[in-house]
Parts: structure tokens; sequence; C-alpha cells
């Protein structure tokens, strides 16, 4: 989204988190995000989340990216020293300019943030955290899931994926139970095939 890293010192990794439900395209997005990104900027992704399997190897193969499984419980919910340790890990072995997390459904964002943000003396900081809302599922997940709630009032940026797939009256809807939760954070429109703006995430 943008470069803190005057305040961080130079070498500061920083860290984007898209967060959002399980089918709402973060993958997708990503892998537009990245297929679009120069190959000298060198970006790792941490996976908290098996999605196709088809979808992730193209991610790697397109975008000349690696990917890293964290199998062993969701981001929200792993001890700190465990996440600390994958990070570390990965700006050890590829010096990256950034890195992605992409957590899975049911993660909460502020425990994730708060791990990152406890990491910014050791070389990171927390860039942005974006949530991909499904909007043809919104409002469902909306009225019967904490998370999602959750997950649309802890962000930087909201970003609305599969819109073309309903009416302007229903994304209207899906926008008017967003601003009850989160009145203030930009909402942007996802492009076909995932298509999002890098200047605007990066």
């Amino acid at each position: 989204m943008h470069s803190s890293q005057s305040l961080f010192g130079e070498d500061a990794t920083p860290v984007t988190v898209f967060t959002g439900f399980l089918g709402a395209g973060k993958t997708t997005i990503i892998l537009n995000l990245l297929k679009r990104t120069s190959p000298d900027y060198n970006i790792v992704l941490l996976k908290n989340e098996f999605g196709d399997a088809e979808t992730d190897s193209a991610l790697a193969r397109e975008s000349h990216i690696k990917v890293t499984e964290m199998t062993n419980g969701c981001l929200c919910c792993v001890l700190v020293g465990q996440m600390k340790r994958a990070l570390e890990e990965m700006k050890s072995l590829y010096s990256p300019d950034r890195i992605i997390i992409e957590t899975s459904g049911s993660a909460f964002p502020a425990p994730i943030a708060w791990q990152i943000r406890e990491m910014e003396g050791a070389g990171f900081h927390l860039d942005s955290i974006l949530t991909v809302v499904d909007c043809i599922n919104f409002c469902g997940y909306e009225d019967t899931s904490y998370t999602a709630r959750i997950q649309a009032q802890y962000t930087d940026i909201i970003l609305l994926n599969k819109w073309e797939h309903i009416s302007e009256r229903q994304l209207d809807i899906v926008v008017d139970h967003i601003n009850d939760l989160n009145t203030d954070t930009p909402k942007i429109r996802v492009g076909p095939d995932g298509c999002v703006d890098t200047e605007l995430i990066f």
C-alpha cells in the first residue's frame, strides 16, 4: 500500500496481510497482483490455508515467487514464536522485498497484526491488512459469522470481489452492510480475474 521503510530502517521487510473467507478469492487476487509485479521484486508468500492445488501451483510458477505453507493451525491461534520463526526463516532464506501472508478464512486479523508489530525491531513492518469480501455470499457470512464482521472492521482496504455476479441493488446492500461495520475504510471493486492496481496494494 505504501512504503514506510524509513520509519523502520532500510532493511525492514514490509508485510502485507490478506484476510477473507475461504473462497472469497484471495489466492486469485494475489496471483493476478504478482503476475503484474516485476520479477526483480522478490516476494515470498506465507499461506495459512490450503486452496486449489492447481491455482497454488500456478501462483508459484507464473509469478516466480516462493510459496511456504503454514499447516499447523490458524495464524491467529499459533504461538507468537511460531510465526516469528516462519517470518525470520523466510527473510533469512529468500531476502524478500515483501512478504505476503494469506490467512485462513477463520483468522482474526488483530492478533496477526499484533504479532507482526511485535517484530518491528527485528526487521519487519506491517504495511497493510486487506480484506477480500465475496459479494455473493457476504450478507450470509456477516449475519452468522463473528469472524466475517471482525475481518470487515479490522482492515486498511476492503476488496469487493465477485460483485459483477450480482445486481447493483444487491451490491448496494452488501456495501451498506459493510458500512454498518466500517464506514471509513476504502472499498475497492476487484476487476476481472482478480485484477487490483498494484500501486494500491504495494
